[in-house]
Parts: C-alpha cells; structure tokens; sequence
C-alpha cells in the first residue's frame, strides 16, 4: 500500500526524533510501568494507539470550540478557525461516507485515513519543520536560533509538546473533574472537553508556541551544556515548569509564571524562563543541578523516563514506580 494511503493508527505523543538523542541504533534506554530498565526501540514508546483521531464535530462541538478560542487575541482566534474550518469539511466528509450504504471498500479507506491521519499529519509537519534546528540544538549549536525561521519554528515545536502529550491530557481532565462543585451543567462541558480534546490540545499548542515566540525578547532563554559526566535524562513529559512559585500554589490554582526546562539529549538542554534564578546555567552548570533537574523531569513525567543507559537511570527507577 502506498505510504499516503496507510492508516496511521500508532500516535507519538512524544516525538520519536527528539527521543533518538538518547537513543543507540535507536534503542533506547527507559523505565518500564513495572519499573524496571529496558531497552527498546524508540519508535514502540511514547505512544497511544489512536490518541489523536479526530471525532465527527457537530453544532456544539464546534460553539464550544470557539468560545474557548474567543478568550485568545483576534489574530490567534482566526488561526485556531482556520483549523478548524479544515477539520469541520474533513468531519463533513467522514459524517457522509458513514451514512451512505454498501460503501466501497476504497472510499472507507478514505474515511478511516481522515479520522486517523489528519491530526497526525499536521503534528509530522510541525516536527519536520523543526527537525534542523533540534538537531543542532541537540548536538551544541545554539546559534541556530539565530534564525528567525528557526526560533518561530523551535517555539511551535515546544508548544505543541507541551500541549499534545497524554500527561497534559489527564493532568487538565483531573483538575477539572475535581472539581467539588460540579454539577449537570458542568458535566456536558465536561464531556464536550473529553470529545473534543484532540483538537483543543491542537488549538493550545498553536497559542503556546505564539507565546514563546511574542515574548522571546523579555524571557530569559538559556541554553544549557553539561560537562559533569551526569547526562540529562528526559521522559514522556519532556516539557517542564520549574519556576520557584509551583512550591507555593494551592490544588488546582493555575501557575501565574513559568520557568520551562527542556532536555534535548544527555548534554544539553534549553531553558524559557520568566525569571532569572537560573541565568548562571548559561555559562557553567554543576553536578547537584543536573541531578536536581533529572529529579524533576522524574517526578513530572507521565509513566516513562528515557535515558542514554542503563548506568543513568538506575537510581531513579524506585522512584519511577
């Protein structure tokens, strides 16, 4: 079958090229749900089968689309229709085929290809544009950023990371489901959310990275490189908040500010910071930082961790489980 034609049903929701720079022939060292260290291929994790299938949108689906879209400034809101304006004539089409009888097998075919592969494909062009610059950030040239292509397509890349992951998903469901004061009404926004999901998490990843990218000049980017022998480790939650004020907010309050931490291979890492505690890693950083920071990729990740040994996870894999 020709590859434009496959159903792609195996959905990365970590990519699976960022994870090669921990990776050997690409296998790759990581934490199993058991706790225990394996060694796998870099395509088998990190995934979900169908996590990103899109479902068939009708009258309400899209409203409640765009009542959250409409809380974002007016350029975002007309990228986010935009989007969405394809995926409401992609759902139309779905919506077709499935009440037409004796549909050939063919047509089916195409049916299953816009409901697996539509949401997939737009994150594998996001990736592809940004394969060049992770490479070499990957590998110590950081001046890479120093194209304005480059950092627009860096900053897309890491919002749609942060937002397209199965943590982000629960982590956001659970926070509102705890909610002690919900009622009826609550509970069909509530599942609205859940339907929708796979392209809100689409919609946030676009605001994310438009974020990053408007505020480049007051954040404090850092790129990190660590010569301690400890290599960074990385997991299914590759993006993470570290600022100072996570230690004082109260259950299910949203954080006000945010220092991002992003491991991008075993030596080197990037930081998006809102303060400047962390400035000084600019230029040199120390053993007891790289642990601390391993620590809190550890204690943010979803189920998996990901290193480049055996060597350099096995003090974490108690802590894992």
């Amino acid at each position: 079958m020709k590859k434009h034609k496959q159903i792609k049903r195996n959905h990365h929701y970590v990519w699976s090229f960022y994870l090669k720079s921990w990776a050997t022939d690409n296998n790759i060292f990581y934490i199993s749900k058991k706790g225990k260290i394996a060694c796998d291929s870099v395509k088998g994790l990190a995934r979900e089968t169908d996590f990103y299938k899109i479902s068939k949108l009708n009258h309400m689906d899209i409203e409640f689309i765009k009542k959250i879209s409409a809380s974002s400034p007016q350029f975002l809101q007309e990228i986010h229709m935009s989007h969405l304006d394809d995926f409401i004539k992609l759902s139309n089409v779905s919506s077709f085929i499935s009440r037409v009888k004796h549909v050939p097998e063919e047509i089916l075919s195409v049916q299953k290809a816009i409901e697996h592969n539509s949401l997939e494909n737009l994150h594998s062009f996001i990736e592809d544009t940004a394969v060049e610059v992770i490479s070499n950030l990957a590998q110590g040239n950081s001046e890479c950023l120093m194209s304005k292509d480059n950092m627009i397509a860096f900053c897309s890349y890491v919002g749609h990371q942060m937002s397209r992951t199965k943590s982000f998903k629960e982590k956001s469901m659970r926070a509102i489901k705890s909610n002690p004061d919900i009622g009826v009404e609550y509970k069909e926004l509530l599942e609205l959310l859940e339907k929708n999901w796979w392209f809100l998490s689409f919609m946030f990843g676009i605001s994310i990275g438009c974020s990053l990218y408007e505020s480049k000049d007051r954040d404090n980017h850092i790129f990190i490189t660590n010569d301690t022998g400890h290599p960074f480790l990385t997991s299914d939650n590759p993006i993470i908040n570290v600022h100072s004020s996570l230690a004082s907010i109260k259950e299910r309050q949203a954080p006000e500010s945010a220092d991002f931490y992003i491991p991008l291979s075993p030596k080197y890492a990037y930081m998006i910071n809102k303060s400047e505690d962390y400035n000084h890693l600019a230029y040199s950083i120390g053993l007891e930082d790289v642990k601390i920071f391993n620590e809190k990729i550890v204690d943010k990740s979803y189920r998996t961790v990901f290193g480049s040994s055996e060597a350099a996870l096995k003090t974490h894999n108690k802590r894992v489980n």
